[in-house]
Parts: structure tokens; C-alpha cells; sequence
């Protein structure tokens, strides 16, 4: 099975067929054949819209996280106002949450490789290190202690 694609993707998608000259309706269409998966859900939007479906009936078929699509879309349907620079916050605030997540995921990586990184360096610390300064230094006891005297 496919991972769904992106939110951030379909937003922007949306926002490009809209940009192109499609309405609302049209660009969920379009958008909902072109990602595939469940975004085709989008196709089933399209078509209560184009029935008379109200707004928030037509959305109760889609997952749950094409909901801030939805949110974002609204006042084009609503009002008709354009849907671009709202699209457009709904990408960066997606993108900031992506990268917040990156990056969180990124410390606590480093957190947790930190031991066993150590667990594996350690032994070879110990045998190219420690092990030979001190078969040095009881060399140099053990020969100093039973070496001829002057």
C-alpha cells in the first residue's frame, strides 16, 4: 500500500489549479485524480458540491486530515473570495510544523544514540589506550622491582 501523499502537496496543488483559473469545485477535482490514494476523496467533494450539498456535508466524506484544507477553502466557497493567500498560510504553517517536528526528531536522535555509540567506542577506547599504558607501566614496575641493583 501507498502513503497518502502530503497535505503541504495537496494544499499546493489546490492553490496551483486555483491559481490556473479553476474554481474551488474544479480544482478539488482535478487535484483529488491527480494525488490518488485517499485524496480522491476530494473527487467525492467535488461532486456533492456540484449536487447543491452543503459545504460542511460535502467535507464529512474525506479523512479527518483534509480538515484544514477545508478550513482554508471555506470563504472562497462561502464568500468567493479568492482561496490563494489562504492556501498559502495553510502551506507555511504546514511546513513549519514539519520542520518543527524535524527538528525535534533530530535532537532526540542524538539523544538516543548517544549511549550506544559510547557502548560501542568504549571498548576500543580501553584496548588501544588504556590497556597499553598500563601493561607499560607494569612493566615498568614489575622490571624496576626485580632488575639487579646498582
Amino acid at each position: 500500500m501507498t502513503e497518502p501523499i502530503s497535505l503541504v502537496a495537496v494544499a499546493a496543488l489546490t492553490g496551483a489549479a486555483v491559481r490556473s483559473g479553476l474554481d474551488v469545485r474544479g480544482a478539488l477535482d482535478h487535484v483529488g485524480r491527480a494525488c490518488g490514494g485517499d485524496a480522491q476523496a476530494l473527487c467525492a467533494v467535488a461532486a456533492a458540491l456540484g449536487v447543491g450539498v452543503s459545504w460542511e456535508a460535502a467535507w464529512d466524506v474525506t479523512p479527518s486530515r483534509f480538515e484544514a484544507l477545508a478550513r482554508a477553502l471555506a470563504p472562497a466557497w462561502h464568500r468567493g473570495a479568492s482561496p490563494v493567500d489562504s492556501l498559502a498560510a495553510l502551506n507555511e504553517a504546514l511546513l513549519d510544523t514539519a520542520s518543527a517536528a524535524g527538528e525535534s526528531a533530530a535532537a532526540e536522535l542524538g539523544v538516543r544514540i548517544a549511549l550506544p555509540l559510547a557502548l560501542c567506542l568504549m571498548p576500543a577506547f580501553v584496548l588501544t589506550g588504556i590497556v597499553p599504558l598500563l601493561v607499560a607501566l607494569a612493566g615498568s614496575v614489575m622490571g624496576g622491582a626485580t632488575g639487579p641493583v646498582p
